[in-house]
């Protein structure tokens, strides 16, 4: 019998070596902080099976976190925490009782420090909770708990290959704002793993920072579009690793830059990418001598806009104020606007975007694009996005205000032209409209539509009558109803000085709905994301309602 069990023990142990161990990964969830109370492990551990707790912190000082998981195959297990700093680790039983523990030198994954604890032990199958606290709650750290059959750590990385320049991550364009890696990279444990990331800058002359969020002692290599080098081993930016990487370039120039992550001296484990430019308080979009400057694009979400917006032709400035506001029914007692400013991205110099992450799981694009027209006038196109980030359906009210001062007047005269609303002076001419279809809308003289946005209470656009003498202002309200995970897409036109009629099929936006169009629509066809602009109505997918709508409208304005 003892030879059968040793046999058997042989083999599950073969099998641990030779067959890829799958690792579960969790965040760690606060609170977590009692054997009583703790984080719930869902996925059993077993010969095949175990899981990663990645991004896990003790913070504040005394901070202790406790894991509760399953084991349903008995055998040779690993507990082993990756860190910096010295964390103690603590096995217990189902029923609370210490098993084992460790404080220094147990994480053979991490032979140079000493500080990283780690156990293996034979167990049974039931349930066991860990415990990981700084020794004697000196301070606070981040950490990495994995659990995982055998002793040999699992090493699978799926991004690889991603070891050189030709091999590099791609991570996108910013302009202003952070993105970082989408998921836990990985470092093999004990070489000379290099991973490689490239992205692209598009603004001049600002701050570029590169970092590493991780427990890991890592080092970073960014190569910058004129060819320099810059490289960072330890960084104090952040107080719960001190082994991070940073680097900051000051006026970093536009172009490619590759980043290179290696772990030092040859340790191992997860980190995450992050990579922030400064977030404009101001865009400005420039074309053909046509200029279109928004100001105080964040701050508090019941600010009132006060001149923050300029469209400027020949000399004159025909804008005062612009905005967005929202309203999430049933939670909200008001109008907020917004302020969250979490992206900004400005690829052309007629084009920007922005993206607001809300409280209560809303997200909100814009874009903003200035189009010179041919007959020597300007179109000013907003897109906004709306997106339910949450697990239940809702319903969202979105409110586009605008302030305009035609000729730099701030008396007009606004009447109707067909389905667009003319305000105008006897020099010049603006035209708002819709692209998709509005709820409600309402006019006034200042300061009347502002102070409904503004004021604490929940309000609804009230028309309003044409024609209007006086300072103009005026507001648009859309009411629309997501799914969880839903998005949506509103569209509003201004056209100043031009004859050219907006339509939504119009996708190249040159006043003309012709194969250019079309074909843009087929070539896109299934595509599915934000500002698609093959996206015809708005509903996040390129589809036949959008073909269909091209083919209706195939052929208006042009000549």
């Amino acid at each position: 019998m003892r030879k059968v069990a040793v046999l058997a023990g042989m083999w599950a142990t073969l099998i641990c070596a030779t067959a890829q161990i799958q690792m579960t990964p969790y965040l760690e969830r606060e609170p977590n902080d009692s054997l009583g109370a703790p984080q719930l492990i869902e996925t059993p551990v077993s010969l095949s099976k175990g899981f990663v707790v990645w991004d896990a912190k003790l913070n504040p000082l005394g901070d202790r976190d406790f894991y509760r998981f399953q084991i349903t195959q008995a055998g040779t297990y690993s507990l082993r925490v990756d860190t910096n700093l010295d964390a103690v680790l603590r096995l217990y039983d189902a029923s609370g009782n210490l098993i084992a523990e460790n404080d220094n030198d147990g994480n053979r994954d991490l032979p140079l420090n000493r500080f990283a604890p780690g156990l293996t032990r034979d167990l049974t199958p039931g349930f066991y909770a860990v415990e990981v606290f700084y020794w004697q709650n000196l301070a606070r750290a981040r950490y990495a708990l994995r659990v995982f059959p055998g002793i040999a750590a699992p090493d699978y990385d799926p991004s690889e290959p991603n070891d050189t320049p030709a091999q590099a991550i791609y991570l996108g364009r910013i302009s202003g704002g952070e993105f970082m890696t989408n998921e836990y990279r990985f470092l093999s444990y004990g070489t000379d793993d290099v991973d490689v990331y490239r992205f692209e800058l598009d603004n001049t002359g600002q701050t570029l920072t590169v970092r590493t969020q991780t427990y890991v002692d890592t080092v970073i290599r960014v190569v910058a579009p004129n060819g320099q080098v810059y490289e960072n081993d330890d960084s104090e930016w952040d107080i719960l690793n001190p082994a991070a990487s940073e680097v900051q370039i000051p006026l970093a120039p536009r172009g490619t830059y590759y980043v290179y992550v290696r772990a030092n001296p040859a340790w191992g484990g997860y980190y995450r990418l992050r990579v922030s430019a400064p977030l404009p308080d101001e865009i400005v979009l420039q074309d053909n001598g046509m200029e279109f400057r928004l100001r105080g694009l964040r701050g508090d979400r019941t600010r009132s806009p006060f001149n923050n917006a300029d469209w400027i032709q020949n000399n004159r400035d025909h804008c005062y104020q612009m905005g967005w506001w929202y309203r999430i029914q049933d939670l909200h007692s008001r109008e907020y606007t917004l302020s969250n400013l979490t992206y900004y991205d400005q690829q052309h110099p007629n084009r920007a975007q922005l993206a607001y992450v809300e409280p209560e799981g809303l997200i909100i694009l814009t874009q903003y694009e200035l189009k010179r027209t041919v007959d020597g006038g300007g179109a000013l196109y907003l897109d906004c996005v709306v997106m339910n980030f949450q697990f239940q359906p809702r319903t969202i009210h979105i409110f586009h205000y605008t302030d305009l001062d035609v000729s730099g007047a701030t008396t007009n005269l606004a009447s109707w032209d067909g389905e667009r609303i003319l305000v105008e002076t006897q020099l010049d001419r603006v035209w708002l409209s819709a692209l998709t279809p509005f709820t409600r809308w309402q006019v006034s003289p200042y300061p009347q539509v502002i102070d409904l946005l503004t004021n604490t209470s929940p309000d609804n656009l009230a028309d309003g009558e044409l024609p209007l003498e006086g300072d103009f202002t005026g507001a648009l309200q859309w009411t629309i109803s997501l799914s969880p995970f839903e998005s949506r897409t509103v569209r509003v036109h201004y056209a100043l000085n031009t004859q050219t009629i907006p339509n939504r099929a119009d996708i190249d936006r040159n006043g003309c709905v012709d194969d250019a169009d079309l074909l843009r629509v087929l070539f896109d066809f299934g595509g599915t994301g934000f500002l698609l602009t093959a996206d015809v109505n708005g509903d996040g997918v390129v589809d036949d309602a959008d073909l269909l709508e091209m083919l209706f409208q195939f052929g208006v304005g042009c000549r």
